[in-house]
Formats: structure tokens, sequence, C-alpha cells
């Protein structure tokens, strides 16, 4: 379920070896973009996957983090799945995100991460470059990836907590 990145830092204050306990083996941060053009006004995304669909509503002014895990709900063996509709175990609602859109799934030889675009129409991205459909792409700490018009970075748990350590430091 994915939650604002404050209730995350008010459990990593509390106490941060307990929220360390806690998260899940990784994460995708949502950052909201200042001042940014709206996504049906955006030239680099011509196509949109449902009739009339609005702008991202994800979190509207403020940063969501979106666990990687499993749902029980859901029946796709391969992986995490990533997609516009509710039957996701991430769901990212903006029209430019396909029903379902990719999946992660454990690099058992690495025991990293990997993203697979299930063969979308507006793409899934890897630090700038469009991924083929069904090829798998290793990822690592702090990659940008993109849905469609909707861009997050993955972090690892550990990613996650040293990002929050950096940036909460006074």
């Amino acid at each position: 379920m994915a939650e604002l990145l404050s209730a995350h830092v008010t459990r990593y204050l509390r106490n941060r070896e307990e929220f360390e306990r806690g998260l899940p083996p990784a994460i995708l941060l949502f950052m909201p973009a200042l001042g940014s053009v709206a996504p049906a006004e955006r030239e680099d995304y011509p196509l949109r996957t449902v009739t009339n669909a609005g702008p991202a509503t994800l979190g509207q002014d403020e940063p969501v983090v979106f666990p990687l895990l499993k749902s029980q709900g859901n029946a796709f063996g391969r992986g995490i799945t990533v997609g516009r509709t509710g039957n996701n175990d991430v769901v990212l609602d903006d029209g430019s995100v396909s029903r379902f859109h990719a999946w992660f799934s454990r690099d058992a030889g690495e025991a990293g991460f990997l993203l697979t675009d299930a063969g979308s129409k507006n793409g899934s991205y890897v630090a700038g470059g469009r991924l083929l459909a069904r090829k798998p792409e290793p990822l690592g700490d702090g990659m940008r990836v993109r849905f469609g018009q909707v861009e997050v970075t993955f972090y690892t748990a550990g990613g996650f907590a040293r990002l929050l350590a950096v940036r909460l430091q006074s």
C-alpha cells in the first residue's frame, strides 16, 4: 500500500532500527515535480491509454512511497506487477500507464531486482532508456524509472534508509 513519504520519515525519526527492520526489500519513490507541465500537454507522450484521462493524482503535491511487495490478490506468478488498475501490486493512477504495464522480479544470480516491460503502449524506461518488451533490465539503487509519464526512483531497503539518513542529518 502506497504511503506518503512523511509517514516514513516520522517512523524513521521515532525508531530508526525498527523502521529499517520493517522495510520491504525495495521501494519506488514518486517525487512530484514543482511547476511541471500537465501530462496532457507534454508532446513526448502522445498516447493515452484511457479516453479523457486527466493528469496524475499520485500524492497530489507530496512524495509517495510504493513498497515492492506481492499482494495476495494478484495471481501473476512472475513478479510484482505495476499498472493502472487495482489488481496490480503497485497501482499508478495515471492515464499514460497501461492496465498491466510492467513487472519487477528478483535477479537470482545477483540478489538484485529486474524490471520487465509488459508490452505497454507508452513504454517503461530505466535511466532514460526505453525497455524492450519482455526483456528484463537490472536495477540499482537510485535509478530513475519511468512508466508512461510517471517517473519514480528505485531503492533497495538499504538504499532508502541511507537516503533518509543523509537527507535528515542536521
